[in-house]
């Protein structure tokens, strides 16, 4: 089984054609490229959730349509089971139990994103001076723009929770959604999103790429990103785009460390979807490639096939086929949100149907 899946892994094609996309994949290649302790700790995470209103329809998909409580029995108990067992019978699983089934006729579009820990304080001084806003009671606040916000809005609203060293600092919380703040009292707090002022996403690095503001031979040091040392070292070309992107993000404290719409992502196996076409809480194979830290450029990445559960989601997370993939805390973990954008593909798992029995 080792050696099909690893020369299956290589042979891992991501220009299929679209007819070739559209068609059911086999089970017996749907194996699993990560550990199965994670992929028992993400179903596990949204087990109560379901149970607590078990009728309620989980997936629809065709003709097929699974309560919470069926979804349950039929799929994500098995599975669990299967990889408590180990990875052989959890490809046996796979191959005689269930079926694929694709979400999208085109090759999808795949990044990464992170939980990232960075230096803050309870109160703004020193170097902390750029503040992370919990959600304004007043609606009236809670619908200003970037560039009201930027320019001092909720400014003595007593809304700080807490401050962080720049803009570039800020942004990036914003965008990965979850941070954990290392104060510098000694003491830590983690922040997830907690809504958002309801006006459109606009990506403030892709505008500010588009402008090819950055100047080619800008130094950057090894392994960093060009674009984040750029707007860390001009803070004002930062702000000009960041106020293009009318979108803005509060926060909240949490005691956990990621958080997704069934409390805690799993590193490797939550990812971020667009609901109105992948069900929350859905079990899915995702083939694609995640970037990794290499001194060889010819070995920038790895491909992976990994059952995922979509727990999350994000603005920026739209259509069928856009898949954000949970990677956890650290260094590797950075360089895979900053540098993973593949194509991939995305797949159902549906149980097969159960055939009749006779009398």
């Amino acid at each position: 089984m080792r050696r099909r899946l690893l020369s299956w892994l290589a042979a891992l094609s991501l220009t299929a054609s679209p007819q070739a996309l559209a068609q059911p994949v086999a089970a017996a290649s749907a194996c699993d490229d990560h550990d199965t302790s994670s992929l028992i700790q993400a179903i596990e995470a949204e087990l109560t959730a379901l149970r607590a209103d078990p009728s309620a329809p989980r997936v629809t998909h065709g003709s097929v349509t699974l309560s919470n409580q069926a979804y349950i029995d039929r799929l994500l108990l098995p599975i669990q089971r299967a990889a408590r067992a180990g990875k052989t019978t959890l490809c046996k699983l796979l191959q005689r139990q269930i079926k694929l089934q694709p979400l999208h006729r085109r090759a999808g579009h795949v990044t990464a994103y992170y939980h990232p820990i960075i230096s803050g304080s309870r109160t703004q001084h020193g170097p902390f001076q750029v503040p992370l806003y919990r959600r304004p009671s007043d609606e009236a606040l809670a619908h200003k723009t970037t560039q009201d916000v930027l320019n001092g809005a909720l400014a003595g609203q007593g809304l700080e929770l807490c401050y962080v060293e720049s803009l570039a600092t800020a942004l990036h919380v914003h965008i990965e959604g979850s941070a954990t703040i290392a104060l510098d009292d000694g003491s830590e707090v983690n922040l997830t999103t907690d809504g958002h002022n309801g006006h459109p996403y606009q990506n403030p690095f892709k505008l500010l790429l588009k402008d090819k503001r950055i100047p080619a031979d800008f130094p950057t040091e090894k392994g960093k990103s060009k674009t984040q040392a750029f707007v860390t070292a001009h803070p004002e070309v930062l702000r000009e785009y960041w106020n293009q992107n009318p979108h803005f993000v509060f926060f909240k404290e949490t005691p956990l460390r990621g958080t997704g719409k069934f409390g805690e992502l799993v590193a490797g196996r939550s990812i971020a979807v667009d609901p109105k076409h992948v069900p929350m809480g859905s079990l899915l194979l995702l083939k694609t490639q995640v970037a990794i830290a290499s001194d060889d450029p010819a070995s920038t990445s790895k491909p992976i096939a990994r059952l995922v559960l979509a727990q999350d989601t994000g603005s920026a997370i739209v259509g069928p086929g856009r898949v954000d993939l949970f990677v956890g805390s650290g260094e590797a973990a950075r360089v895979a949100a900053s540098r993973t954008s593949y194509p991939g593909e995305l797949l159902l798992l549906l149980p097969k149907r159960r055939k009749p029995t006779s009398r």
